[in-house]
């Protein structure tokens, strides 16, 4: 069940990720904080995927 949330989680963030930096990219006017934000959750989901991939692995071990 933990796993679940944790890909879940994972996903989502990497998904508000990418809008945001879309949203950045297509916005006129839009600020800096936009990108950082959304270069953030990306990161965070990436590095979310990964780790719940390794523990998944650890588990079936």
């Amino acid at each position: 069940m933990a796993l679940l949330i944790r890909k879940l989680s994972s996903s989502l963030s990497f998904m508000v990720g990418l809008v945001l930096i879309l949203s950045w990219f297509y916005w006129a006017d839009s600020p800096y904080f936009l990108l950082f934000s959304g270069l953030a959750l990306l990161l965070i989901g990436i590095v979310g995927v990964v780790t719940t991939i390794a523990k998944a692995e650890e588990e079936l071990e």
